[in-house]
């Protein structure tokens, strides 16, 4: 089985290079669909990266405008839905594809997806609904991932006038039990569509969780849309290389990536099994840049937290992007993502601060919806349950972002009133790094580095500096230097003497 997996995923990747470029739209999303007969505890799921460069601040609101009401994940400002749930348990995402053809007036994707979770309690319902859209036409063309309290789930192919369902309980139709797309169609015109790089990875990652009974919520918000990949091959955090000559040690071109530069929110949506109620369908979501993000649950019940809709744009969201901003700091390509600052190889790093919250808030979220899912619940309890996880993992990335930029806003009067050496980043480190220091007046400055035999091996600083936060760089690109541990050592010298030093690490 895996063997065919793997053909598949070669033949499309060999479609993209014969046919040339292709066409391109600004949102490249990655999609997925799986039956709860391949789920590790039976319950349905579908999932969306959802990649839209220009769409960066994302939300999370209640709609109450429909028949029924839902949630939905919008571009702020904005009310086309691009992921969500309803009060019925009916959820909805999408994928772009390019090569299908849009009709020329009805809904768009996003606004037949806002259409869908007002109007639709089942996917029955839902396929009634796209029959008469048939006839009036669409400015469709996506992938469609649906699931529904009965538990069916399916992906629908749709265009301006045509729909075609895979059923994931459909053994014969679906043999893996579960469906991946990103920026093509199987019934597209097999020249114009996209993203063929990321279904190969997300197909691989996917099929190893449903062999290895750990397809869930989980392993996909975890390992599959935090993953980084170069021609459908993992990449380890810390990477240890470059990807091109040139480019910084340790930095990871994410173009062709799950998790990409272009991310701006993620969705798991998980089902029900019988018996248990459809408003504990629950929407597992990231806003913002998934690496930089904490995944927090949410019901549609009632209004969503002020975190993740606030009242121009979400804090979650907000925090995420300014995270991001740290993460992808390399100016000549916005692509790149340091994983030094992901985890630094030495016990710290961005994901030693988020991942354990968010641990915190799955086993928080898992034991509430234990109890909920017998039957003992109220809305009230929900959404004060949903407030309470959302303010823990907006705190922890206000916490993780001080960290990430060593300027902490209740320590930084402090700093700047005393002498401060950080640790250089990124460490390890090759071919360069950055050391910060903080001067609390005028000083005379001298910033060494040492082998661990105390021989001095360059100079970065010998003169007077003001006060302030300071930045020095260490190169070693054109220098004969073997791989292991230095030593750098700060000394000021004025009105208050100060003398520091730490290690850092050279890898070649």
């Amino acid at each position: 089985m895996k063997i065919m997996l793997k053909i598949f995923s070669i033949l499309f990747l060999l479609l993209v290079l014969f046919n040339g470029t292709n066409a391109q739209d600004n949102e490249e999303c990655t999609i997925g669909v799986a039956s709860g007969n391949v789920t590790s505890d039976g319950r349905p799921l579908i999932w969306k990266t959802r990649d839209y460069i220009t769409a960066l601040n994302n939300e999370l609101v209640y709609n109450t405008t429909f028949d029924i009401n839902f949630l939905s994940i919008i571009t702020a400002g904005k009310t086309y839905a691009w992921m969500g749930v309803n009060d019925s348990g009916f959820a909805i995402l999408n994928s772009l594809t390019s090569d299908l053809q849009r009709g020329t007036s009805g809904f768009s994707n996003g606004s037949l997806m806002r259409e869908a979770l007002g109007t639709c309690a089942t996917i029955a319902e839902f396929q009634s609904f796209l029959d008469e859209t048939n006839l009036t036409g669409r400015r469709t063309r996506g992938n469609f991932a649906v699931l529904d309290k009965t538990g069916e789930a399916a992906l629908y192919e749709i265009d301006g006038s045509t729909y075609w369902k895979y059923d994931a309980n459909n053994s014969t139709q679906t043999p893996y039990g579960y469906i991946i797309r990103t920026n093509f169609a199987l019934n597209g015109d097999g020249t114009s569509g996209g993203g063929y790089e990321r279904f190969a990875r997300s197909s691989d990652l996917i099929h190893s969780f449903s062999i290895g009974d750990s397809l869930n919520y989980k392993s996909i918000i975890r390992h599959q849309m935090r993953d980084f990949s170069k021609n459908n091959e993992g990449v380890s955090i810390p990477f240890e290389g470059q990807w091109i000559t040139g480019r910084p040690y340790g930095y990871i071109y994410t173009d062709k990536s799950i998790c990409r530069a272009s991310s701006v929110s993620a969705t798991v949506i998980q089902g029900i099994l019988s018996g248990e109620s459809e408003k504990l369908t629950t929407m597992w979501t990231m806003l913002g840049q998934p690496a930089a993000s904490i995944t927090v649950p949410y019901w549609s019940v009632g209004a969503t937290p002020e975190e993740a809709n606030g009242s121009s744009t979400a804090p979650l969201c907000d925090i995420s992007l300014q995270i991001k901003s740290v993460l992808f700091d390399y100016a000549d390509n916005s692509n790149y993502i340091d994983s030094y600052k992901l985890l630094d190889g030495t016990g710290g790093g961005l994901w030693t601060d988020i991942f354990p919250a968010e641990d915190s808030i799955f086993y928080k979220a898992e034991q509430l919806l234990s109890k909920w899912r017998g039957g003992d619940f109220t809305v009230s309890e929900i959404l004060s349950s949903e407030a309470e996880l959302a303010n823990d993992a907006y705190k922890t990335l206000q916490q993780a972002y001080y960290i990430l930029t060593d300027v902490n806003d209740t320590e930084h009067a402090t700093q700047l009133n005393s002498f401060q050496l950080s640790q250089n980043y990124p460490n390890p480190f090759n071919p360069s790094t950055k050391i910060n220091f903080t001067l609390p007046k005028y000083s005379y400055v001298t910033l060494k580095i040492y082998d661990l035999l105390g021989q001095e091996v360059a100079t970065l600083i010998n003169n007077n500096m003001e006060k302030g936060t300071h930045t020095a760089i260490w190169s070693v690109e054109n220098e004969n230097l073997s791989s292991g541990i230095y030593l750098y050592r700060i000394s000021v010298k004025g009105d208050g003497n100060f003398t520091a030093f730490k290690k850092l690490i050279l890898l070649k």
